[in-house]
């Protein structure tokens, strides 16, 4: 265990003791080392800070941006491009030995970026990453945070982040429960999903506000990414969205799945093609939406990450 017990609130250590982070509410007190679906403790456990240079161009411009990755997930998505920090099976990985030498590492890779700070899979680790961003602003340092996850979040504790989180930047993977099962082990998704981009979106609205030089200072952005021979669940993600939330929203449609290793699920063991891809983007249009980022394929073979060499190969933002 870290020295991060020192650093956690009241209210977070009481958050821990029972804890509802998520929508699954395991309950369990991962102070006293329970561990509920995403078989976490309440150490900080991350597996990697990097500068990232393939998010979306408002977000990378040209510099990048310092992403910090928790380990393990809330969901367990059997295509998920960082299987191997994300896989709860497996023990976390924790390459930080003390909350100053995460900071340290933050700081000095933030010198590099754009000053923009993303979390990725930030759920089950909010207190952690509180507590981050409250030494770096002991340090003076402050960053535009970015809150980068799943959609498979709590709206009440959404709430506690609206002077936090600069930039929410979530998933919206499906809505039929069929496929949340049967490919992120979560039935529910879509449903608690759309609750929480809703609280975001009460949060930050439609626009993406910037600064006199057009760097970002807050907003909404979800993504979405096409799986292989399944445009028409992307339609329904898409038509949720327009009807239940705004086709004012920026959306990003992502086009660069592949599969990460021979999975089950033959379905999935391709790559998705252009034709998918331009049908989806017309949908788009058809819909209503106006702002978005768009991807080109050839991201399928440079979105990749590298955990093993702790790096991330991403030079092809979209």
């Amino acid at each position: 265990m870290t020295d991060i017990l020192k650093y956690y609130t009241l209210e977070e250590k009481k958050i821990l003791e029972d804890c509802t982070l998520c929508p699954r509410k395991c309950h369990k007190n991962r102070l006293n080392g329970e561990r509920g679906f995403c078989n976490l403790d309440a150490d900080i456990n991350i597996a990697l800070i990097c500068l990232h240079k393939g998010e979306e161009p408002i977000l990378s411009r040209e510099k990048g941006v310092c992403n910090v990755f928790f380990s393990h997930c809330n969901c367990q998505c059997v295509f998920c491009q960082n299987h191997k920090i994300s896989n709860n099976s497996l023990e976390p990985k924790n390459l930080y030995p003390t909350v100053g030498s995460v900071v340290t590492e933050i700081e000095k890779i933030l010198q590099k970026s754009e000053n923009i700070l993303g979390f990725v899979s930030p759920t089950h680790q909010i207190p952690a990453m509180n507590v981050i961003i409250r030494e770096l602003h002991k340090r003076n340092i402050y960053p535009k945070i970015v809150y980068n996850s799943n959609g498979y979040d709590n709206p009440e504790v959404l709430k506690s982040l609206e002077n936090v989180v600069d930039i929410y930047l979530p998933d919206f993977k499906y809505i039929s429960e069929d496929l949340s099962l049967k490919f992120s082990k979560t039935k529910d998704y879509g449903e608690k999903t759309l609750l929480a981009i809703k609280e975001m979106y009460r949060q930050k609205g439609s626009s993406i506000l910037t600064d006199k030089d057009d760097k970002i200072e807050s907003g909404l952005i979800i993504r979405h990414l096409l799986l292989p021979n399944y445009l028409e669940e992307s339609k329904k993600v898409l038509d949720t969205i327009a009807w239940d939330i705004s086709t004012a929203v920026t959306l990003s449609i992502m086009s660069q799945y592949t599969p990460p290793f021979v999975l089950p699920f033959e379905e999935l063991n391709t790559k998705t093609t252009k034709e998918e891809y331009a049908e989806l983007v017309d949908f788009f249009y058809e819909l209503g939406f106006y702002k978005g980022f768009l991807q080109d394929t050839s991201s399928q073979e440079t979105c990749l990450p590298d955990f093993d060499n702790n790096r991330f190969i991403n030079q092809n933002p979209t």
